[in-house]
């Protein structure tokens, strides 16, 4: 491991990173089906759960827009499901019931806190600003942030360069300043290294880094970042 520099800021990933989405997804995609007076069985949220994994990878791409994700993966899951709903209705309460689910990362309140005393933190997340802003607020960690940076509001997606560039000036800092923290390579590790920022991948499965981008650093718990930092 490299010696550690100092950084002014660290921008971090919310999803998967901050806050666990497969049990916030799961219960607000039962509490959806729930709303909509349609059967539920367990298996649905792991049909759900391929059907995103498939259109995310295409949005990692930049071959898929967050938006377009929205509208295509209820009309698959249903299909595939052998249900016949509204799939736009059932997107948007599925949506709303997100707002209400936020399960931390294991470590990440006490890690955030901690590491608020010595930098300026940042969220940068693909989403929808007030759901994020939500989710954060009930997992106990939106106030450590000094801003959030989610792909609606800035304009543009992980990890095209645009997202990274318009964080950089709305946090009025340079590539040199900033480290990224996030556990997806090809929109955070990806996204962050063609701007010049360096990178710290947060892996938890263990799973075997790729020979690019370069990592600055891998974790496998958040609660070594203080300590590398």
């Amino acid at each position: 491991m490299q010696h550690a520099k100092r950084y002014k800021a660290l921008l971090l990933d919310v999803d998967n990173t901050l806050l666990s989405f497969r049990p916030s997804s799961e219960a607000a995609l039962r509490k959806a089906f729930q709303i909509h007076h349609l059967p539920y069985e367990d298996i649905y949220y792991e049909v759900f759960y391929w059907v995103g994994e498939v259109l995310w990878e295409q949005q990692r791409r930049e071959r898929l827009s967050v938006d377009e994700i929205r509208t295509l993966i209820f009309p698959r899951l249903l299909s595939a499901i052998g249900i016949e709903a509204d799939g736009n209705a059932l997107s948007d309460t599925f949506h709303l019931q997100l707002h209400e689910e936020a399960v931390p990362e294991p470590g990440a309140v006490e890690t955030i806190a901690k590491l608020s005393e010595r930098y300026q933190l940042y969220v940068a997340s693909n989403g929808v600003l007030e759901m994020q802003r939500s989710r954060l607020e009930i997992a106990g960690l939106a106030n450590y942030f000094t801003d959030l940076f989610v792909s609606d509001d800035i304009g543009a997606e992980k990890p095209s360069e645009r997202f990274f560039h318009e964080a950089m000036r709305r946090s009025k800092t340079e590539p040199g300043e900033l480290l990224f923290v996030g556990d997806s390579i090809e929109a955070d590790m990806i996204g962050a290294a063609r701007s010049g920022i360096d990178r710290c991948w947060y892996n938890p499965q263990h799973l075997t880094a790729p020979a690019r981008p370069k990592l600055n650093y891998t974790i496998t718990a958040l609660s070594e970042l203080p300590r590398i930092l």
